[in-house]
């Protein structure tokens, strides 16, 4: 990714907070300079590089495009971090025992004790072991550097003491998230266990895992959450639904009573629902997903800050149990409702996060038969620049308008835009299995001249499509918009029509 393509994604994460924390620290007092000219043309642009580039060189003929480029990104980039450090307990520690380290270095010997004696107590209290341990090794080295003049050794004993037991407990964290990604890497890459040689590796990591969780801390919070999260993705990969279910609860709960671990705006928290929605819409079980969509819908009126995340998360989820269990009509209805709510303003939203509601919206009337909106909904996005034309929201979209056009008839465009999307997946990569199958089934549509041959071999890429379901990788794609209902309807709506 280029330094433009990277500063327009960086520029378009911001939220309201970051663009009125950057706008009042950019020194706007002394008048206006070239990056703060080539901030504006990137908001008010469509992300698309080359637009930015040409808008700027217009604007500041003489004026050398990449060295602004690059000082508009280590602008942004020093003033959003410092933003976090203001807000961020983990931050605020990091930035003590820099300062305290550096008073140290000046001699200031009894103004740097004081810091880490402030902060020593945070650290532990927020689990922030590593930290810790730096605050504590300075504090030695302090001690040794005042001849330990201010300590006797039973307390230099314990100081140590303690050092080398909340080393143990990182080392013990670390080990455990270890065998959890390994975990997740096996969930995300193999899917559920399909043989006995798979089922043996997965309970020798499992039982390495029981080993990782019987030597810590039994109220460490970092601990409790790592072993649910296994546990989570083991009863996933088990096909356990109903055992899994009673770990989400779990972990929820425990959530619940580590509130000031969240962090504000509560990403980490927000994340974890997010994380237990899908898997819930995975499996199936629909009926489980309102009460974790209340969890979402309290944390607005706790995290006004987090409102332009949440609300999202809320319309998306709500709408996709409607799609998803065919209420069309049902989900029309909430979509008005939801756009009528003035509270549900769409202001300041990543392009992910936009691409994620317009694909859902346009979903919506999609199903409902009202072709034209849906094209509507999505034509913004159909023509990204390139940061944001790799993401998994834009495939989808693409898919969508191509299924859009089908159902329009419009046969000629279709082909030039299938022969466009198979070329550029073809330069990232490769197409997947399922995007093959949907692209061919498009064309049986489009080219069909043997109604009953073209009945059979719609049903068969059907079939295809349903054995695609459970693999990991072709998922994504699958969980985005139910493709196999859709060749299922075409190939009803054929049987009625060949005798």
């Amino acid at each position: 990714m280029s330094k433009l393509d990277s500063l327009i994604v960086l520029i378009n994460s911001m939220d309201s907070s970051d663009k009125r924390y950057f706008g009042l620290h950019s020194q706007i007092y002394e008048g206006e300079k070239d990056y703060q000219l080539l901030y504006q043309i990137i908001q008010k642009s469509t992300f698309d590089a080359d637009t930015v580039k040409n808008e700027f060189k217009k604007q500041r003929p003489q004026t050398s495009f990449e060295i602004i480029c690059n000082h508009l990104y280590q602008v942004l980039l020093e003033k959003l971090s410092t933003k976090d450090t203001e807000t961020e307990i983990e931050f605020q520690v990091l930035k003590a025992y820099q300062q305290a380290r550096f008073l140290f270095k000046r001699n200031l010997c009894d103004e740097s004790q004081q810091l880490i004696k402030k902060f020593k107590p945070i650290a532990l209290e927020y689990e922030l072991f590593s930290h810790f341990i730096l605050l504590a090794k300075l504090e030695i080295r302090i001690y040794n550097q005042l001849e330990f003049d201010q300590i006797d050794e039973d307390t230099l004993v314990k100081k140590q003491s303690k050092i080398e037991s909340i080393s143990r407990q990182q080392r013990a964290i670390e080990n455990h998230t270890g065998l959890y990604n390994l975990i997740s890497l096996r969930q995300i890459k193999q899917g559920q266990v399909r043989n006995e040689a798979e089922k043996t590796k997965l309970n020798d990591l499992a039982f390495n895992e029981l080993q990782a969780i019987s030597g810590q801390s039994k109220d460490s919070f970092e601990a409790q959450k790592l072993h649910l999260l296994f546990q989570s993705a083991y009863f996933m990969k088990t096909a356990n639904p109903k055992s899994s279910l009673k770990v989400y609860r779990e972990l929820n709960e425990l959530f619940e009573n580590n509130r000031k671990l969240w962090g504000n705006p509560p990403y980490f928290y927000l994340n974890h629902i997010r994380g237990i929605l899908n898997n819930l819409r995975w499996f199936g079980h629909y009926n489980e997903m309102p009460y974790f969509i209340d969890k979402l819908k309290n944390l607005q009126t706790e995290h006004p800050s987090a409102v332009t995340t949440i609300q999202p998360l809320i319309f998306i989820f709500e709408s996709l149990m409607l799609t998803d269990q065919h209420l069309f009509q049902e989900a029309l209805n909430h979509l008005v409702k939801t756009r009528n709510d003035p509270s549900e303003k769409q202001i300041n939203l990543t392009f992910a996060t936009h691409s994620e509601i317009a694909l859902q919206t346009a979903t919506v009337y999609f199903w409902n038969k009202d072709y034209r909106q849906a094209l509507k909904i999505l034509r913004p996005l159909l023509n990204v620049g390139k940061p944001f034309s790799q993401l998994t929201q834009t495939k989808s979209v693409r898919f969508l308008n191509i299924l859009i056009h089908t159902e329009l008839h419009d046969f000629e465009y279709l082909e030039s835009e299938i022969r466009s999307f198979e070329r550029d997946q073809k330069m990232r990569n490769k197409l997947f299995q399922s995007e093959k199958i949907i692209l061919k089934s498009i064309r049986l549509i489009a080219n069909k001249n043997d109604q009953i041959k073209y009945r059979k071999e719609l049903q068969k890429q059907k079939d295809l499509l349903i054995k695609l379901k459970d693999d990991p990788f072709e998922r994504q794609l699958l969980n985005s918009f139910d493709f196999i209902y859709w060749l299922e309807k075409k190939v009803e709506i054929k049987n009625t029509l060949v005798p």
